[in-house]
């Protein structure tokens, strides 16, 4: 016998009602999971920025007027005293000469090699070793290693060819006797590298008047310092009028010994933005090693 007709229209309402449950089931589960992935931190997020001795500090070496550098003798005296402070991080050092020796990482190169193709080199650095992995580091630059910092902030982040394309997380910066202005001493501009460091060469002016940021939630802090007697470097070529923190020595600081110095009181004033942007008096401070430190551990140094 066949079920009657009210039957037969009960069962498909029955059926109907449990497809419309579980659709509904469904879509709420779905939900739920898209209302996750939209709250939950990216695994990639980009580091914060933390005071601390626990990130990696990378030295970059200057200008070479032999050719080459020894990495671990030029760093010396700057890494036994950050080691000796305490710092927790590697204490690395990058080259870009093909002479260059006991460098942690070294690229070929000479000093015919334009500093933008050494920043290149250097942004893909760190970028492949440390940020594309969420590390974050901090760098101290001597003289011309200053400038190739600069340059691999600045194209990376506008995403030059060559350049990662990925940002770089680089937390503090500190130059050390870099020509952000230029320099002409004791550097034929027959050589590319000196060239580029001449003042209103179209390197020096492509970086334009700021100090580029990286990719970190924060930005990169940039500290510059530079002396009155450096001899290589003018003291306003040295800071360059447009960092976070300027510092200058008046107490008879060369241009290598600001990247040698790590004991004793100097003749120094100071300048950051974030405390009216006005040089301090001229008193008593820390050596420029000292104040290197300092630079990288904490965001504010006065």
């Amino acid at each position: 016998m066949n079920p009657a007709p009210e039957t037969n229209h009960q069962s498909r309402g029955i059926s109907m009602q449990k497809t419309q449950r579980r659709l509904t089931l469904f879509l709420s589960a779905m939900l739920a999971v898209a209302i996750t992935m939209l709250t939950v931190t990216p695994a990639n997020a980009a580091p914060s920025r933390s005071d601390g001795s626990g990130n990696r500090v990378i030295f970059v070496h200057g200008f070479a007027p032999d050719g080459n550098h020894d990495c671990a003798d030029y760093f010396r005296s700057a890494r036994t005293h950050f080691a000796n402070k305490g710092w927790r991080g590697n204490l690395l050092t990058f080259g870009y000469y093909s002479g260059n020796t006991n460098c942690s990482h070294n690229v070929r190169g000479g000093r015919d090699t334009a500093i933008k193709d050494v920043a290149k080199a250097f942004a893909n650095y760190v970028y492949n070793n440390y940020s594309k992995r969420n590390i974050k580091v901090d760098v101290v630059a001597h003289s011309m290693g200053g400038l190739v910092v600069r340059a691999a902030l600045r194209y990376t982040a506008l995403g030059a060819a060559g350049f990662p394309q990925g940002p770089l997380y680089i937390e503090d910066v500190v130059t050390l006797g870099t020509p952000h202005g230029g320099t002409t001493f004791f550097c034929p501009n027959t050589l590319q590298q000196c060239a580029d460091m001449e003042p209103g060469s179209p390197f020096l002016n492509n970086l334009r008047s700021v100090m580029p940021n990286s990719g970190m939630r924060g930005g990169t802090d940039w500290t510059t310092v530079s002396s009155y007697n450096d001899g290589i470097v003018s003291e306003h070529s040295g800071i360059a009028g447009i960092a976070e923190h300027e510092v200058q020595y008046n107490d008879g600081i060369s241009h290598n010994e600001l990247r040698t110095i790590r004991s004793g009181r100097y003749n120094s004033r100071a300048k950051h933005t974030a405390r009216g942007n006005t040089w301090s008096s001229w008193q008593e401070r820390v050596s420029p090693l000292e104040q290197a430190r300092l630079s990288v551990l904490f965001e504010s140094t006065m």
